[in-house]
């Protein structure tokens, strides 16, 4: 008893200081100390400096090898790979407008801050380091999977392999990830003060984050969520964590490459989602909704999961 009551201690010990940062964030916003302007440019400076700094600087200072990785990243990618044509069969029977957001939200997972920071609180740097790695091969699939939803659904403009490419090579936290990967490669030697500053870069990205993604939510939108919006947040918490960890079982991943593999799963839905959408002519108040809810819920499913995953492996 003892035993299952330490492994659902340590579940939560994972996911609920990352849930409470996000309704710190959420509090703060409110009462009118986060303003939109500051969660703008905030946001801006963690996607394009203090994130790439941590995903660098965890990746070169940890004992996480690619090479050693592989088992990870292949089921991590196989398994999102699969969950598209599944989430575009759960799409079937709504609207067409609806779609685009729906599919998006249904697999696409915020991956880059919730998805790290449970990683970073479940095994510490090596954690994250792992983490980062798969993150950034299911973030370049990601954006392939945007390119055949523009293909398809969208009524504006269309993407092009050539704007793809672009995007990926300019992407800073792809960037940022090949290149500590390079150093470690080179055996690179970085002054202890280069080593210092991006780690002070890198301590605040994940609280500055978390407030940054609490204050943009808008929970109201839970009043007007549809069928549509539910159906697609129990996707994207249930079904896309169950089916990368029947690869990770497949590839025979240990405990903690499981974990990891379950964590960015089971991650709410992107923000990018919301982004698609829009750009898709989709239904944007769908993908705002469905954010919402998956955010929400995230806490019970990753809890419960965790500690599932825990018990049945130990």
């Amino acid at each position: 008893m003892n035993a299952v009551l330490d492994t659902f201690t340590f579940a939560l010990s994972v996911t609920a200081p990352i849930f409470l940062t996000l309704l710190v964030g959420y509090g703060l916003a409110r009462v009118g100390l986060l303003s939109e302007s500051f969660v703008d440019d905030a946001s801006k400076l963690v996607f394009l400096v203090t994130l790439p700094a941590l995903l660098f600087f965890n990746i070169f200072g940890s004992d996480a090898h690619l090479g050693d990785e592989w088992p990870l990243l292949a089921a991590g990618l196989i398994g999102t790979v699969l969950t598209v044509p599944l989430a575009w069969l759960a799409a079937r029977p709504f609207a067409f407008g609806d779609r685009s957001a729906f599919i998006q939200g249904a697999f696409r997972g915020n991956l880059g801050i919730i998805g790290l920071a449970w990683a970073a609180n479940a095994y510490g740097p090596h954690g994250l380091a792992q983490a980062a790695l798969l993150m950034a091969v299911i973030t370049i699939f990601y954006n392939i999977a945007a390119v055949a939803l523009f293909a398809v659904y969208s009524q504006k403009a269309k993407f092009s392999w050539v704007k793809l490419g672009k995007d990926i090579s300019r992407n800073p936290l792809i960037l940022a990830i090949v290149a500590a990967l390079i150093a470690k490669a080179v055996g690179l030697k970085l002054p202890a003060m280069i080593v210092q500053t991006g780690d002070y870069l890198a301590s605040v990205t994940l609280p500055l984050a978390l407030l940054c993604i609490g204050a943009s939510l808008d929970l109201s939108m839970l009043k007007r969520s549809s069928f549509g919006a539910f159906a697609a947040s129990g996707f994207k918490l249930l079904i896309v964590p169950l089916v990368l960890l029947a690869f990770g079982w497949l590839f025979g991943l240990d405990e903690q490459p499981m974990a990891i593999l379950f964590l960015l799963a089971a991650a709410p839905t992107a923000s990018a989602s919301f982004i698609m959408a829009r750009a898709l002519g989709g239904n944007s108040q769908l993908a705002a909704n469905i954010i919402a809810i998956s955010t929400l819920f995230s806490i019970v499913t990753a809890s419960l999961g965790l500690a599932l995953l825990k018990v049945s492996l130990s």
